[in-house]
């Protein structure tokens, strides 16, 4: 519609929106696989049509409308062991993903306070770092039998110690922020800016930490579970593909595809979406503390971590700028 002569043009009052991050496509689709294989482990009592380890008909039988992917060499129902393993593999990532998860956040934050403690950790770290993992848990799984606890107690400790060297280091970086040294000014105690403070910026590194232990914990147990050193009263996806690799005739038909199959996908997709994920986690957590480095930090990449070790005045910031700015905003009330 055509403004009337003389009419003045008024400007908009609309505030323009800004583009937030979104979720891509394979993002999303790595996020429905992740919900999905939960799905199926909390509701593995009601899809499965048999229990673990009974047997649901004749040995290597075809599939059917009883049996949707047929039997292995036993008789076993394998969507039923596929069901269950999924339930057991989920259980065993997360287990260890959050045991390990927490004493990377716990060893990594009190070794930022103190330099005795830091020695100690760094220490205790780089002894369980230079361990092969492989070798160690083979000892573990020959000692004291393939067993799922004994197995996840094993992954949890191998799998901080790398990480709470990361966790140090962003945490050092968060207590020379200004609001920090702000709240310090105004009083507040040591708990109450890591609660405040340090531990909502350290939120998407951990849940990244959580997601790629999830997928490592997960891939080491199916690469145990080939040579045979799973858990053989639980089924996991490890033990349903070392009980189909030991069969000697598994490629002599299509028995390969509904055996070895459905566990083997299973752990490609979900080492593909906690990567996606983890990557999606890392991402925001860089845009949220506001420059590249806290991006790259998040993917525990050692370069970040080197540049985030540095100090102050070698990250381009003014020595004495925190402590001028604090002492600003603790005029003004801004905490």
């Amino acid at each position: 519609m055509a403004r009337p002569a003389g009419a003045v043009a008024v400007p908009s009052r609309r505030t323009p929106r800004t583009p937030g991050p979104g979720v891509d496509v394979p993002t999303a689709g790595a996020l429905l696989v992740l919900a999905a294989l939960v799905g199926v482990a909390v509701l593995a009592g009601v899809l499965a049509s048999y229990a673990p380890r009974e047997v649901a008909g004749p040995p290597l039988a075809t599939p059917g409308p009883r049996l949707p992917l047929g039997t292995d060499e036993l008789g076993q129902d394998l969507w039923s062991l596929w069901i269950y393993g999924t339930r057991t593999s989920l259980l065993l990532g997360a287990s260890v993903g959050l045991l390990s998860t927490a004493a990377a956040a716990a060893a990594g934050i009190a070794s930022a306070g103190t330099h005795v403690f830091a020695r100690i950790v760094s220490a205790f770290t780089e002894l369980v770092a230079a361990i092969p993992v492989f070798l160690l848990l083979v000892l573990t799984m020959a000692l004291t039998g393939p067993s799922l606890g004994a197995l996840v107690l094993a992954l949890s400790t191998c799998g901080w110690a790398v990480f709470a060297r990361v966790v140090r280091v962003q945490t050092r970086v968060e207590l020379q922020r200004d609001f920090v040294a702000a709240s310090q000014a105004l009083g507040a105690t040591p708990v109450w800016v890591l609660r405040r403070h340090v531990l909502p910026q350290l939120a998407p590194l951990l849940w990244t930490k959580f997601l790629l232990t999830v997928r490592w914990a997960v891939v080491v147990e199916a690469t145990l579970g080939i040579v045979g050193l799973s858990d053989p009263v639980r089924p996991s996806w490890g033990s349903v593909l070392g009980s189909a690799f030991s069969y000697p005739l598994l490629f002599a038909g299509d028995v390969w595809l509904r055996w070895a199959g459905p566990p083997a996908l299973s752990v490609a997709l979900l080492t593909w979406s906690c990567t996606a994920v983890g990557e999606l986690a890392a991402g925001t957590g860089g845009r949220r503390n506001g420059d590249a480095r806290g991006s790259a930090a998040l993917t525990g990449s050692w370069g970040a971590v080197r540049e985030l070790a540095l100090g102050p005045s070698r990250r381009g910031i003014p020595e004495g700028s925190v402590e001028k700015k604090s002492a600003g905003w603790a005029a003004h009330g801004r905490v």
